[in-house]
């Protein structure tokens, strides 16, 4: 739900809310106003009706005069205003009207006078009353409506100009996001803020690019030339069986050194959306090609295959999709027992590979974090299923593990 549309259901729900109160206000205000000059006419009534019996001995006439009797002296009567209904023939109804009951004495005879004054008719005024408070009650939401369109085209029209040009915004890119200026103060201070955190997330990207480029490229070198030199050392036949010991840990740690660096920054370079080509990649030819490069390590571990591949294509970068393929299929074969089976299933809907393999107790959620490993004892550098899901998370991919005692499987969700 968007902002003017948020905003203009809370004001119709606030005016629904003010409606009802607003009306029974209004009814019970007029009410009391109406009643307390309809009782000070009355009572402004008796007192010259009292004034003028004690003046000329007789009732004088009255137009306010409902009804007059005579009362015993010894009555005791309280004054009192009342209401009641009395039916006019003229109108062919009930009128309500107003009284007031009081006592006088013409000096022989005790009179008990009755005052009346007609009302408006309350369910008249209601009606009014709901008419008048609707009516105000539409005009009012209108112009709310009409006005909050109005700021929200011309006040927030700079600020959804600039937020579709951050959303494409590409940080690789070396033009700088333009944003439209907005005569609104606050909207001034985020396009300052937003412009500085770009500028800085900006700079730190560089420099993250550049030292992934340099850390690749000066370490690289130097680990390639320990493995050379560790070869030739191996090859000389000039060292002891200790030395031979010492010589190869350090090869291999060297080679280990070295993959462990091409793969963080491979996964740096993933995540800094180097990898921007789309290709039509037919994953049945990408699989076909890893099991041939791996034939003969799935020969010589007796490993049983059954492949079953329909022709899919996506849409991805088609070293990325080596990539991933090669990290399934290779963790498929690598952590195999000799003699087990590997089985893989390609449809348009998903790949799926399951292999025999050790037990673990790893959870399914550590195993893509990085540096995890299922087997303690492998010699797996625990980053293979960290790409992967790094891949994944570019092209809306969904990678699910299950585990059940020695089978494991892999589910690849295009």
């Amino acid at each position: 739900m968007n902002l003017v549309r948020k905003t203009n259901r809370n004001y119709l729900i606030f005016l629904l809310f003010l409606f009802p109160i607003m009306v029974a206000v209004d009814y019970y205000v007029i009410e009391y106003f109406v009643n307390f000059e309809v009782n000070d006419v009355l009572l402004h009534e008796s007192e010259r009706i009292d004034y003028e019996l004690k003046q000329n001995g007789s009732l004088p006439h009255s137009n306010y005069t409902y009804r007059t009797e005579e009362v015993s002296n010894d009555f005791n009567g309280q004054n009192k205003f009342g209401d009641t209904l009395v039916f006019e023939a003229y109108a062919n109804k009930q009128i309500p009207y107003r009284t007031y009951q009081f006592t006088v004495d013409t000096g022989s005879q005790k009179m008990r006078v009755s005052l009346w004054h007609i009302l408006l008719e309350m369910n008249e005024l209601i009606i009014w009353l709901l008419g008048a408070a609707t009516l105000v009650l539409l005009m009012l939401l209108s112009g709310l409506f009409f006005i909050n369109r109005r700021i929200y085209k011309w006040a927030w029209k700079p600020f959804f100009h600039n937020l579709s040009a951050l959303k494409n915004y590409d940080i690789t890119s070396k033009e700088p996001v333009q944003l439209k200026p907005s005569k609104i103060n606050e909207f001034k201070e985020l396009d300052k803020v937003v412009t500085a955190l770009m500028e800085q997330v900006k700079k730190d990207f560089q420099n993250l690019k550049e030292f992934n480029e340099n850390i690749s490229h000066e370490v690289q070198t130097p680990l390639a030339i320990i493995r050379n030199k560790m070869v030739l050392l191996l090859e000389s036949n000039n060292l002891n069986k200790e030395e031979q010991q010492w010589a190869q840990a350090v090869y291999q740690e060297a080679n280990k050194l070295s993959k462990i660096s091409k793969s963080l920054t491979l996964i740096s370079r993933i995540e800094n959306q180097e990898f921007k080509r789309l290709d039509t990649v037919d994953i049945g030819a990408v699989i076909d090609n890893i099991v041939r490069n791996m034939e003969e390590i799935i020969k010589f571990k007796n490993i049983n295959t059954n492949i079953d591949l329909d022709s899919v294509t996506v849409q991805c970068d088609q070293i990325l999709a080596n990539i991933l393929f090669t990290n399934l299929i290779k963790n498929a074969v690598q952590h195999n027992r000799e003699g087990g089976y590997i089985n893989m299933t390609l449809t348009s809907e998903k790949f799926e590979i399951t292999n025999t393999g050790s037990t673990s107790d790893m959870s399914t959620a550590q195993l893509f974090n990085r540096f995890q490993k299922g087997n303690k004892e492998s010699d797996s550098l625990g980053l293979g299923l960290s790409i992967n899901q790094k891949i994944c998370d570019i092209y809306g991919f969904r990678l699910d593990y299950e585990r059940d005692n020695d089978k494991h499987t892999f589910s690849l969700f295009f």
